[in-house]
């Protein structure tokens, strides 16, 4: 299983290093856990790419499970109508 961890700070400035991690953890063709706890702001490209991710899993059959999204994460892509797509909900 890809474990991506997240940093508090989910800006255009570090899109393009997520961007390769989520690329790296498709490649591995393995079920993907995305741990969102430490998001404490999230850019709208970001979310983005997240919904790509979310995309491109769902036509390779794997599955991605979210690890305790933060609020913040949770409630901008509740904002921008991008919860249900990308699989988060606050438990």
């Amino acid at each position: 299983m890809a474990v991506i961890e997240c940093q508090s700070e989910l800006d255009i400035a570090t899109v393009g290093t997520l961007h390769q991690q989520l690329l790296g953890a498709l490649r591995t063709r393995e079920p993907l856990e995305i741990d969102g706890q430490a998001v404490c702001r999230v850019h709208t490209a970001v979310l983005q790419l997240l919904l790509s991710l979310a995309i491109e899993a769902r036509a390779l059959n794997l599955p991605v499970r979210w690890l305790n999204p933060s609020p913040t994460l949770v409630k901008s892509a509740q904002l921008l109508g991008l919860a249900d797509a990308l699989g988060l909900s606050l438990n």
